[in-house]
C-alpha cells in the first residue's frame, strides 16, 4: 500500500476515530404481564395490590418501569431515538438485546441466561454481556424485582447518566456511540438507605431520585404509597408521639369503665378497675385514660399525673402490665388498618429526652434503656400475633431507640425471646461534632458517643447482642437548612460505622428539592452506603466533573471551603446562636469553638474568625466560576449553589456582626459596636427576605426565613439595650 494512502488512513483514524460498523437494531426484552405495552405496565402501580401474596403484577410493573427507564436514557446516550424497542419476553425480536429481569420473571432469561447466584438477595444484582444466536445481550436481572431496577440504573450509571438532585438541571446524560460489554455482581453495603422524615413532603420527582440512586427508606405519610413500593421504597411510621397517639392520658376512655356511667355503648372493659379511681374528677362528663387509670401514668412530685406532653415529658407507668398491653393493642391496630397499615419499619420511640416514672416498681426494672427494652419486647411479641392469626400480612420491622435518655446500653440481660431479626437499636448521636470524623481520638465532643456506640456492639460483657442502625444528623433541625459540606467526614464514618457491625443507615430532616451544593452530601450517602468501599476522591473528581463541567476545579475548591466554613456548625448553632439570643456574657466558653486562635488556649475546631475568612474564599470561587463561559445547565447548577450559599455566608457574618457588637459595647466601646450593631441589623435584614434558604425540609428544620433560623434573632435588641438611647 502505498505510504501516502497509509499516512490519509493514519490522519482520518486520528480524527474521526477508528471505523464503527453500523449500529444494530437492539430492543429491551422484558415480560409484560397482562399488559399490551411496556408503558402501560410500567405506570400500573395504582391498580397493582402491593400487600397480596401474588408477586407476577408487583413484578411486572417494576420490571416494565426499569424497561421504560432503560429506552428513556439509552436514546439519549446515543441519539438513536427509534432504537431500544421495548418487546415481550416471549416474543423473540431480531438483533440485540437488553434482558431485564431473571429466570423467575423473564422467559428469554430462562431460557438463555441461566442461573442467578444464590445471595442476592431482593436488592442485588447481576450486569453481564453474552452472545446467543449471533446476538449480543446485555442482561439485567435482580435478585428480586427491585434487585432489577437498580441493575438498570447501575448499567446507565456505567455509561456515564448521573442523577446529582431531583430536578431535571441536575440530570446529566453523556453521549455515547455503543453501548460497552458489562461483568458485575453487586449487593448493598447496607440494607437501609435513606432519610428519617415523617411528613408528606417529597414529590415524584425526589422519589424517582432516590431510586436513581438506589435509596430505599423514607416515611408511611408521603403520598402515593404505590408510586413508593414500585420503586422499592420502604415505608417506616413513628415518632416521639407514639403515647399521645395510642395513651394519651387526656383522651377519652375507649371502654365501658364498670364504675361509670354514660359509656355503656362501648366495648366491654378488659382492664380491672383500681383502687386509684376517682371517677369523672373535671366534670365534663367523659371519663380520660387518667381518669380511669391514674396508675398507667407516671408519678410526678409524688403524685400519679398525665405527665405526657405531646412528644415531651415523663413517660407512662412502663411497671404496670394493664397500661403497656393497652399501648401495644392501640400501636398493632395502626399498623393493621390505621395510619400505619403500608409501614415496612416502626420507629418505635418513647418520649423526646423523656423523664421515666420513678415508682418502686419502675425502678427495679433497671434504667431507662433496661424498661425501654421490655417496651420493644412486648411490641414485637403483639405485631407476631397479629401476623400469626392472620391480621397482619407483612413483615414489619422494628427500630428502637439508643438516644439521649436511652443512649447507654442496658445493663441486665434483654427480656426473654428477644428477637434480634425484627427488633434494632438505631443509634442517635444529636450532638456530635462534624469537625473531626465520628471516631477520630482528638474529638471531644465525639468521645462520649463513640463510648456509648463501642458499649452497644463490643465486649463480651455487653448484654444486647444485635446490630445498630445508624441515625445521622446532616440536617439536625438546630442547623436549619444551611449548605453544609461533610465530604471528608462522611468518606470516613461510613465506612468505620459499617465496620462497628451497622448495617442499616438514615439521616434525619433530608432537603428534598433546591439542595445547590447540599446535593453533593445526598448524592455521596447514596454511593458509600451500596459500596462501603467507595473511593472517595475518584467520586468527587468525578461528581466535580460531571456536574461543573468547565468550572470543576473552581467548584472543587469552593467545596473544600465551604466544608472548613460550616464543620463546626454543632456548637455554632447549639451553642454560640443561643449565647447571642440571651446576650451571655461569655460567647465563647468551649474550647470546640473560639472567637479567634490565642496562644495558650485550647481550641479544637474552626474559630468564628476562620469562618468568615472560609466564607470569603467561597465567595471569591463561586463568583468566578459564574464568571466562566458555561453550559446553561451548568450554571443554573452554579447558581442555585450560589443562591444556598448566600443564606450561610450572612448568617456567619451576622454571628461575626453581632460577636464584635457585645465585645466592643462591654469594652467600652460604643461607636465601634454601634457600627457592628448596623452591620448586624443590615444582614439581618437580607436574611428576613431570604424564605427559599429554609424551605423543602421536615417542619423541624424549616424556618419562616433565614433571619428565624438563625436562632439568634434576640441579639439586636439585647445590644439595642446595653448601648442604650443613641441620637
Amino acid at each position: 500500500m502505498p505510504a501516502a494512502i497509509v499516512s490519509l488512513i493514519a490522519f482520518a483514524t486520528c480524527v474521526l476515530g477508528p471505523a464503527r460498523p453500523a449500529a444494530r437494531a437492539t430492543s429491551i426484552v422484558v415480560n409484560l404481564g397482562r399488559y399490551q405495552d411496556a408503558n402501560t405496565a410500567a405506570h400500573s402501580e395504582r391498580e397493582v395490590d402491593w400487600r397480596d401474596a401474588d408477586a407476577n403484577d408487583d413484578t411486572a410493573c417494576t420490571e416494565c418501569f426499569a424497561a421504560v427507564e432503560l429506552q428513556r436514557s439509552l436514546r439519549r446516550l446515543t441519539g438513536r431515538g427509534g432504537d431500544f424497542a421495548i418487546a415481550d419476553d416471549d416474543k423473540a425480536p431480531p438483533g440485540d438485546w437488553v434482558l431485564v429481569g431473571g429466570p423467575a420473571s423473564n422467559a428469554a432469561a430462562r431460557k438463555l441466561a441461566g442461573r442467578l447466584p444464590p445471595d442476592l438477595g431482593p436488592e442485588g444484582y447481576v450486569l453481564r454481556t453474552f452472545r446467543s444466536g449471533g446476538r449480543r445481550v446485555i442482561h439485567l436481572a435482580g435478585g428480586g424485582r427491585v434487585g432489577t431496577l437498580y441493575a438498570a440504573y447501575d448499567l446507565l450509571h456505567r455509561l456515564g447518566c448521573r442523577w446529582f438532585a431531583p430536578e431535571a438541571i441536575h440530570e446529566e446524560v453523556p453521549h455515547l456511540d455503543a453501548l460497552p460489554d458489562v461483568d458485575a455482581t453487586a449487593r448493598p453495603a447496607f440494607r437501609t438507605r435513606g432519610f428519617h422524615a415523617w411528613e408528606n413532603r417529597g414529590d415524584e420527582a425526589f422519589l424517582l431520585w432516590m431510586a436513581r440512586n438506589r435509596l430505599n427508606y423514607w416515611c408511611v405519610e408521603q403520598e402515593p404509597h404505590a408510586l413508593m413500593r414500585k420503586l422499592g421504597i420502604r415505608m417506616s411510621c413513628g415518632a416521639h408521639d407514639a403515647q399521645k397517639r395510642f395513651l394519651d392520658p387526656d383522651g377519652a376512655y375507649p371502654y365501658d369503665h364498670p364504675r361509670f356511667r354514660g359509656d355503656e355503648d362501648r366495648p366491654a372493659d378488659p382492664y380491672p378497675p383500681s383502687d386509684d379511681f376517682r371517677g369523672d374528677a373535671d366534670k365534663d362528663g367523659t371519663l380520660s385514660r387518667f381518669e380511669a387509670h391514674p396508675e398507667w401514668f407516671p408519678l410526678v412530685a409524688g403524685r400519679r399525673a398525665g405527665g405526657i406532653r405531646g412528644e415531651f415529658g415523663t413517660n407512662y407507668c412502663t411497671s404496670n402490665d394493664h397500661a403497656t398491653a393497652e399501648f401495644m393493642k392501640r400501636y398493632v391496630a395502626a399498623l393493621i388498618d390505621g395510619p400505619y397499615r403500608d409501614a415496612d419499619v416502626v420507629r418505635f420511640w418513647t418520649l423526646d429526652g423523656g423523664k421515666w416514672c420513678p415508682c418502686p416498681a419502675c425502678c427495679a426494672l433497671g434504667t431507662p434503656t433496661d424498661r425501654n427494652l421490655r417496651l420493644v419486647g412486648a411490641l414485637d411479641r403483639e405485631i407476631k400475633a397479629a401476623r400469626r392469626e392472620g391480621r397482619i400480612h407483612r413483615p414489619i420491622l422494628i427500630r428502637f431507640l439508643a438516644y439521649a435518655d436511652v443512649l447507654s446500653p442496658p445493663t441486665r440481660p434483654l427480656p426473654e425471646g428477644f428477637d434480634y431479626d425484627t427488633c434494632m437499636a438505631t443509634f442517635f448521636p444529636i450532638r456530635r461534632s462534624y469537625v473531626h470524623a465520628f471516631a477520630d481520638p482528638n474529638s471531644p465532643a465525639n468521645a462520649r458517643y463513640l463510648a456509648q456506640l463501642r458499649g452497644w456492639v463490643e465486649g463480651p460483657g455487653r448484654h444486647y447482642r444485635g446490630e445498630v442502625c445508624l441515625g445521622e444528623y446532616y440536617n439536625v433541625s438546630a442547623y436549619k437548612c444551611l449548605p453544609l459540606c461533610l465530604m471528608h467526614t462522611m468518606a470516613a464514618d461510613i465506612p468505620f460505622y459499617h465496620r462497628m457491625g451497622a448495617r442499616d443507615f438514615h439521616y434525619m430532616h433530608c432537603i428534598t428539592a433546591r439542595l445547590g451544593s447540599r446535593a453533593l452530601t445526598n448524592y455521596q450517602m447514596a454511593r458509600q452506603l451500596w459500596d462501603v468501599q467507595t473511593d472517595c476522591e475518584a467520586l468527587w473528581e468525578d461528581y466535580f466533573a460531571r456536574r461543573y463541567g468547565p468550572a470543576a476545579e473552581t467548584m472543587a475548591a469552593f467545596h473544600a471551603s465551604l466544608e472548613k466554613m460550616l464543620a463546626n456548625v454543632t456548637e455554632l448553632k447549639y451553642g454560640l446562636a443561643r449565647r447571642l439570643d440571651r446576650g451571655a456574657e461569655d460567647l465563647f466558653p468551649s474550647s470546640e469553638l473560639r472567637y479567634e486562635r490565642t496562644e495558650g488556649v485550647a481550641c479544637s475546631g474552626p474559630t468564628l474568625v476562620e469562618m468568615v475568612q472560609h466564607g470569603r474564599a467561597c465567595r471569591r470561587l463561586v463568583d468566578r466560576a459564574l464568571a466562566m463561559d458555561l453550559p446553561k445547565r451548568v450554571r443554573a447548577r452554579i447558581a442555585e449553589d450560589e443562591q444556598v450559599f448566600a443564606y450561610g455566608e450572612r448568617t456567619i457574618g451576622y454571628y461575626d456582626a453581632c460577636v464584635q457588637a457585645f465585645a466592643a459595647a462591654r469594652a467600652g466601646k460604643p461607636d465601634a459596636a454601634k457600627g457592628h450593631l448596623a452591620r448586624a441589623v443590615e444582614l439581618a435584614e437580607f436574611l428576613r427576605k431570604d424564605t427559599a434558604g429554609t424551605r423543602h425540609s421536615s417542619s423541624h428544620a424549616n424556618a419562616a426565613n433565614a433571619f428565624e433560623a438563625t436562632g439568634a434573632t434576640g441579639a439586636p435588641a439585647l445590644l439595642r439595650k446595653l448601648l442604650g438611647p443613641t441620637r
